[in-house]
């Protein structure tokens, strides 16, 4: 009976660990693969204010972005203005309530509404970001989406070919990204593997009648193995964690 409380225990501790390193897997940016960076924002006029609608957390796949992007330069490309560019881009997203589509719609109305009124379509795609949670794969992507109208505003580029490099850019980060988590696939196979070995081991144990058990909790010198392992067991997966969490920083581009 005493061993098999000690092996839940052995079960429950390495599950919680598992479902602990799961959890903030789920938090990791999904866009970059790194946490996005809080840059200072101005105070925003009240009629940028009123264009904005409610923020909008709907899940995005973080390729749709340099497609969202090469849409924008071919239509620029097909011979539209930029002051209709965003109305004819909303046309094209409208409608939908799923998905990329559902997430760009509000701020694609506010800027299709700000460059009718001739007002600011950077300042109105950053307000966009403002409304998003830190980590949303779309609250980088509108103020870098902003700096490449500005850029083309202010410095007469093609703002065609300045996107086309921006999705560039963006293709290259998700590349990175993939070939990052191509690289920690080992790594992080073997942290687990490791984490349930010891409970196999136990179980092993019993399987072939040799009682692991009566041999730990027999004497103290057994008991002091337990327990040791154990808190072995658990400093390992912590350290294992770290390791990879240090190699993961590391290969960042």
């Amino acid at each position: 009976m005493i061993g098999i409380l000690l092996a839940g225990c052995l079960f429950i501790v390495c599950l919680l660990l598992t479902g602990r390193r799961r959890h903030r897997t789920r938090s990791v940016l999904p866009a970059t693969g790194r946490p996005v960076s809080m840059e200072p924002r101005q105070k925003r006029s009240g009629v940028i204010r009123r264009l904005m609608p409610g923020h909008i957390t709907a899940p995005v796949d973080p390729h749709d972005l340099p497609l969202f992007v090469h849409q924008l330069a071919g239509l620029l490309r097909a011979g539209r203005t930029p002051a209709q560019l965003w109305r004819d881009v909303l046309d094209v997203h409208r409608g939908s309530t799923v998905g990329f589509s559902r997430a760009v719609q509000p701020v694609l109305q506010s800027a299709q509404q700000a460059a009718a009124m001739g007002m600011s379509v950077p300042e109105v795609l950053r307000q966009g970001a403002g409304r998003l949670p830190d980590r949303h794969v779309l609250a980088r992507f509108w103020p870098d989406l902003a700096a490449c109208v500005e850029v083309a505003e202010r410095s007469g580029a093609p703002l065609a070919d300045v996107l086309d490099r921006y999705a560039v850019q963006l293709e290259a980060e998700l590349d990175a990204d993939a070939a990052r988590a191509t690289a920690l696939a080992g790594p992080k196979a073997t942290v687990k593997l490791l984490s349930w070995l010891p409970v196999f081991g136990i179980g092993l144990g019993f399987l072939i009648g040799v009682q692991p058990f009566a041999v730990l909790l027999g004497s103290p010198l057994g008991t002091a193995a337990l327990i040791s392992g154990l808190a072995l067991m658990v400093a390992g997966r912590f350290w294992s964690h770290r390791l990879v969490s240090a190699a993961a920083r590391t290969i960042e581009p």
